[in-house]
């Protein structure tokens, strides 16, 4: 990686920091909250891709003050395949208008069974989001969301999604399809291709005292590669 490629992630990762730091400090009747999760699945799979081959375990840890969020998640498949070991973390700020919520977000994905050492910039993959979610009706609600790999990407690939959401009398609905909008390794594309089709239904219920415990159910499809997914889990909030 050039020293200069360095200096620029380096340079925008500063701002991201300062950036969220003085939104942190200025958000009014805010009120922090740390969330702790550990979330099964019966398979990991992100943007119609299979990592792992295996059912996956996903801790989560992140810290919240009114819009602003910093965490850490990771996925373990449970058969050990190191395709499966994934530790990420992120940083994201909302802002709720009267128009609907819009968020602004940088993750960092690393693969810590890659050959690459942890701690070089190549082991890093950088991806800037941007969201927009509003409510249409009572029950229902859209999402638009992008993304684009900004470190360790050649194609810079992007990423789109839409989805709707829908709550019904026993559990939420949610339909989704994600597609690219160009050429992207990362992704197995040559240009425009629905990747990640599918819909989800979910439950959540509170045991003990007042721990939330989720289930969920998704189709998924990637029309792009021919698959199809099935993936059943299951979570829980301390």
């Amino acid at each position: 990686m050039k020293k200069t490629e360095l200096n620029r992630c380096i340079s925008l990762l500063k701002m991201v920091a300062i950036s969220s730091a003085l939104l942190f400090v200025f958000a009014s009747e805010a009120k922090a909250q740390l969330d702790v999760s550990l979330e099964y699945n019966s398979r990991y799979v992100w943007r119609g891709f299979d990592f792992g081959n295996s059912p996956s375990l996903m801790p989560e840890i992140a810290f919240s003050y009114g819009g602003f969020e910093i965490g850490a998640w990771a996925a373990y498949a449970t058969n050990g395949n190191p395709a499966g070991t994934e530790i990420d973390f992120f940083v994201s700020y909302t802002f709720e208008t009267n128009a609907g919520d819009f968020s602004l977000s940088l993750t960092d994905y690393t693969f810590p069974d890659e050959p690459v050492p942890y701690f070089e910039a190549d082991a890093h993959f950088l991806e800037l989001g941007f969201a927009y979610e509003t409510m249409i009706s009572e029950n229902t609600g859209i999402g638009l969301s992008t993304g684009v790999f900004i470190h360790n990407d050649d194609d810079n690939a992007l990423y789109h999604e839409v989805s709707l959401t829908q709550s019904l009398s026993e559990a939420d609905l949610s339909l989704f399809a994600g597609f690219t909008s160009g050429e992207a390794a990362i992704y197995e594309t040559t240009g425009f291709a629905f990747i990640n089709v599918g819909g989800t239904v979910s439950k959540e219920f509170t045991i003990g005292s007042g721990f939330p415990l989720g289930i969920s159910a998704s189709l998924i499809s990637n029309p792009h590669a021919e698959r199809m997914f099935f993936v059943f889990g299951t979570s829980i909030g301390f």
